[in-house]
């Protein structure tokens, strides 16, 4: 055979093989994918269960309690909620940063050290938040005015502070594959919540009868997780991780320590507008509006979850792929689900818009019919939070952390100065004005810099190699 024939028939064999490389890699990332929309359906099946249990325990509690106490659950069930996303330091977002490569390589040793760190940035953060919201009941209420059934009210809630040790385990079963029962915990807690209220309804309960049932059912959801999340230890190879060393952690993954300072930030900032925003409408509005405001928050809040959620099922592939440099399939993963969110913000709002007025007037009663108003300008916020999560994953596991912090401060500040212009003006719709203001920044600012991330990576050939390697931060 001639020479250049032969070399001819080499070059046509290495095409070749390339092109079967190319789809045999197609193949796997569309079957990964396909995965990953088998475990979103569960989580949208779950928090869509959960979403619309919820709604009839708000429901009944609303007739039960009437505006104005109603409006008083509904602050003191923000207060506590307020204190646990302060003190909470998203432990499951460094375990998968950090651990999901260690996994692959077999590193159980690492890995155990990571999951340990988390757990016990759990365990203080829990003892915290109990402290800070069982003082500030007991030394505030004479400060601020409240009354003996309030300050009650948020010491028996202040309770359920300490068995919220659910970051670690959250992020031990989504490093295991397990996210079918993430999905239906929540379904399992809002039934409880659900029927013990119908039981308070019939028995003419007060406020305190219905805090015990939000505590006590937000209890249980931990419970589950905490259960489950550590029964899959031996899964992941962590079995013994109380045993595992804390020495040098710093040199062992860079920058862990500020990823972990960071998100306890980023979200304690976020959630400063999520959950103070109610308490501000109470302060600007009075109880009866700040029952309103929660009524449509609450129902807008199951399509929120949904964006965590899918967020929780991405994150730990595209960690992966970052961490071995498929940078390729890393942007593939990102683009196909942002696509699927944008479908699920379309379809949502569309839903909303329709039957936001006739199922409050229905479910809660005509003196809440305001609150459809509010239903649709929040689930425009909503859908802009549901549409930048990818990003904001992406952006995490390409060691932009800090980008996100301050992108976090940059919308929680367009927040409050368009709140407090808003809400005094247009009452407590104002709220909602103001999130969906920030949720349209939030989500421009984050497909900004994760487009900018991307043209910043030096070259094609370009590996972040461990886990814990990533872009400098342009901050």
């Amino acid at each position: 055979m001639p020479r250049g024939e032969r070399k001819r028939m080499m070059l046509q064999v290495r095409a070749l093989r390339r092109r079967v490389a190319s789809s045999l890699a197609e193949m796997t990332t569309a079957n990964a994918f396909r995965k990953r929309l088998i475990n979103i359906g569960h989580l949208m099946v779950g928090n869509f269960g959960a979403g619309v249990i919820a709604f009839f325990a708000v429901a009944i509690a609303a007739r039960g309690l009437g505006v104005e106490k109603f409006g008083v659950l509904a602050l003191v069930s923000t207060f506590i909620q307020a204190i646990e996303r302060f003190v909470s330091f998203q432990t499951w977002q460094p375990i998968i940063r950090f651990g999901a490569g260690l996994k692959e390589q077999g590193r159980h040793d690492d890995l155990n050290a990571v999951v340990k760190f988390g757990f016990l940035l759990d365990l203080a953060a829990a003892i915290t938040g109990f402290a800070i919201a069982a003082g500030l009941a007991l030394f505030g209420a004479e400060r601020f005015g409240w009354p003996s059934e309030v300050r009650n009210s948020l010491l028996l809630y202040s309770g359920a502070l300490l068995f919220l040790i659910t970051g670690s385990p959250t992020g031990v079963m989504r490093l295991a594959g397990r996210f079918r029962e993430i999905a239906y915990f929540q379904v399992i807690a809002m039934t409880v919540r659900c029927a013990l209220c119908a039981i308070a309804l019939a028995a003419g309960a007060g406020l305190f009868v219905y805090v015990a049932i939000w505590a006590g059912t937000h209890v249980l959801g931990a419970i589950l997780l905490m259960a489950t999340g550590f029964r899959q230890l031996g899964r992941i190879g962590c079995a013994d991780f109380m045993k595992s060393s804390l020495n040098d952690m710093s040199q062992r993954f860079p920058k862990i320590w500020r990823f972990a300072a960071l998100a306890n930030l980023s979200l304690s900032i976020r959630s400063s507008a999520q959950q103070l925003d109610t308490l501000i409408v109470g302060a600007l509005a009075g109880a009866g509006g700040a029952g309103l405001y929660h009524i449509a928050k609450r129902i807008a809040k199951f399509a929120q979850q949904a964006g965590q959620q899918v967020q929780a099922v991405v994150f730990p592939d595209i960690a992966r792929m970052w961490a071995r440099g498929d940078i390729d399939s890393f942007q593939k993963d990102v683009a196909r689900t942002e696509g699927l969110l944008l479908l699920m913000c379309g379809l949502g709002a569309g839903a909303t818009f329709l039957l936001a007025d006739p199922v409050i007037s229905l479910f809660a009663g005509d003196k809440y019919a305001d609150a459809g108003d509010m239903l649709k300008v929040q689930i425009i916020a909503v859908a802009a939070l549901l549409a930048g999560s990818v990003a904001r994953a992406a952006l995490l596991c390409m060691g932009k952390e800090l980008t996100v912090f301050w992108l976090s401060v940059a919308s929680t500040a367009i927040f409050f100065t368009t709140a407090v212009y808003f809400i005094p003006r247009a009452g407590a719709i104002g709220g909602n004005y103001a999130h969906a203001i920030a949720g349209v920044f939030i989500v421009a600012a984050l497909w900004i810099a994760y487009k900018a991330a991307l043209r910043s990576i030096p070259s094609p050939g370009f590996r972040p190699g461990a886990p814990s390697a990533g872009l400098d931060d342009g901050f």
